[in-house]
């Protein structure tokens, strides 16, 4: 598996979020062309940089993916009506187990992008458009996503889904939750090897990241 690591995880990365999600204009309302509503999106007026899931929080056997995190963050800015304000990269390799996992946030700064993210949460509208980006690779087959259970009072709207298929006739599942608390929308996953058990599950990496969010940014994680 080790060998192969390094090929999932730009296959990974690249397929789900330069493959389908950075489309998706998660912070844009559908209103007409605003050069001023650009400007907000890609110049936030806060710096929500740090507002990651630490490695420390994360069990023992997690390390930091410099590189992927790049790329992760490449992938998203390709999409000029979207610029994320943070994005983490961790992977679990070892000869029994593989985890990859990844996030981002982005600030919603006014009531219409909040209004516009919780509906597309809602309506499954971003699940579908990563799951269209999990299946826009011909190495990648995965399913449509099925809905999954998070803690309660993750963020104040909320939800989780999972996608099975193969990453090079790999079995792999791919878990992933979407909230906002505030004014911060966030994405989170962990793509696992089929059969096992991850050691973070999707429901901890959401409540980790949210508690970062309302420990750091107090101020924009007040109930909208």
């Amino acid at each position: 598996m080790k060998e192969k690591v390094s090929v999932l995880v730009c296959l990974l990365i690249g397929a789900t979020f330069g493959g389908g999600f950075a489309e998706l204009s998660i912070a844009n309302p559908g209103l007409a062309n605003s050069k001023t509503q650009a400007a907000d999106i890609s110049a936030p007026s806060a710096d929500l940089s740090n507002v990651v899931i630490p490695l420390q929080d994360l069990p023992p056997g997690f390390t930091e993916i410099s590189s992927g995190a790049a790329n992760f963050k490449n992938q998203l800015s390709q999409n000029p009506d979207f610029k994320p304000a943070s994005v983490f990269a961790y992977q679990k390799v070892d000869e029994k187990q593989f985890q990859l996992l990844i996030g981002f946030t982005t600030q919603l700064s006014d009531p219409m992008k909040q209004a516009k993210f919780d509906q597309q949460i809602r309506e499954g509208t971003a699940a579908k458009e990563f799951s269209k980006g999990l299946s826009g690779n011909k190495e990648l087959q995965f399913t449509n996503p099925a809905t999954l259970t998070l803690q309660d009072n993750t963020g104040e709207v909320s939800a989780g889904w999972r996608s099975q298929g193969k990453i090079q006739n790999i079995p792999m599942n791919v878990d992933y939750a979407i909230f906002r608390r505030g004014k911060i929308g966030a994405f989170t996953a962990i793509i696992y090897l089929d059969g096992t058990k991850p050691t973070v599950t999707i429901s901890d990496a959401a409540r980790k990241l949210d508690s970062r969010m309302m420990e750091l940014k107090p101020d924009l994680t007040k109930p909208q």
